[in-house]
This record gives structure tokens, sequence and C-alpha cells, in this order.
């Protein structure tokens, strides 16, 4: 294994076919596993897992340990780092969601309003509820604290609510500012 990888880094294209043949069982395997564990996309998991293995190839020591294990750890590690982040995002509260949706301007803010408004209605009501308290600058735990549920059960919630508003964002018209 050690001479595919050094043939890999001198940058032969056989070698690096061969490389990931050899690889490709064990990141598959860890990316379904991780895939079941955290509820993401195993496509996902496996790209960042092989990015990680050709970024950290050059850097490779053939004559430390043993290669192959520091490739492999190098993926698990990214594909850890996803999954923090993507729990990170599951948990951020919703201001910092529609950060980006305005524009700064007072046209945007009342976009962002209308549409907002237009989400909410179409919300269950527990939804809502996590929702208004996520926008008051609650944290998931303290809406579950509050609504007497498990902060699994807020971020469910919080999805929801993602979804319906980036289906909102996607098919709200633009409004223009009409000139005085």
């Amino acid at each position: 294994m050690k001479s595919l990888i050094s043939k890999a880094q001198q940058g032969c294209p056989q070698a690096r076919a061969q490389l990931a043949a050899a690889l490709r069982p064990r990141l598959c395997s860890m990316a379904r596993y991780y895939s079941r564990r955290g509820n993401l996309e195993y496509e996902d998991l496996l790209q960042e897992a092989w990015c990680a293995v050709f970024e950290a190839l050059p850097e490779t020591k053939l004559h430390i340990g043993e290669p192959e294990q520091f490739l492999l750890r190098r993926a698990r590690w990214a594909v850890l780092d996803y999954l923090k982040w993507s729990l990170r995002r599951q948990m951020a509260p919703l201001d910092e969601t529609f950060a980006g949706a305005s524009t700064g301007s007072p046209a945007g803010e009342v976009d962002l309003r209308v549409t907002l408004g237009d989400v909410a209605e179409e919300l269950s009501p527990v939804q809502r509820q996590v929702m208004e308290m996520l926008m008051a600058g609650d944290s998931c735990t303290s809406a579950a604290d509050k609504l007497g549920c498990t902060t699994a059960n807020v971020s469910y919630h919080l999805a929801q609510v993602r979804r319906a508003v980036d289906k909102a964002f996607r098919e709200a018209p633009r409004y223009e500012r009409v000139p005085a």
C-alpha cells in the first residue's frame, strides 16, 4: 500500500485510481454508517470523505505508521466535521437563517416580513410557536423547556419551518419599490 500511495503522491493517475478502488469499501461503509446515525445524505458524506482523502494525500508521511489509516482518519474527521456543521445549522436561531434574505433596505425588510407572515399562516400551531420563540432569541433548549418537549422535537419543527421559509422565498415575488 505504501508504494501505491507514493505513486499516487507523485501524480500517477493509475495509482490514484487503484488507491481509490482500495479505499472505496471503507469510505462507503463509513459514509453509510454516519448517514444513518446523523440522518444526512450518504452521497454528501461520501463526497466529504473523498475530498479529505485526496487533500491529505500530498502530506501523507510514508515512513510513519500506516499511511492508509492516516487517510481514513482524515476522511473520518471530515465526515464528522460535516456532521457537526449540519447539527449547528439545524440548531441555529432562525434570525441567522433570514440574515441573507433582506438587503438591509426598508423595502427589503417589508418583503421579509410579508413573506414570513405568509409562511406563519401555513404552519401548524406548534411550528408557529417554535418559530416565534426562536426569532425572539430563545435557544432550542429553552424553547423545548417552555413547550415541554425535547430539543430533538424542536429541531424537527425548526426543520419544517426552514423548509416552509425556503419554499416561500423561492416562490415569493420580488416587490419593486415605487418612487414617490
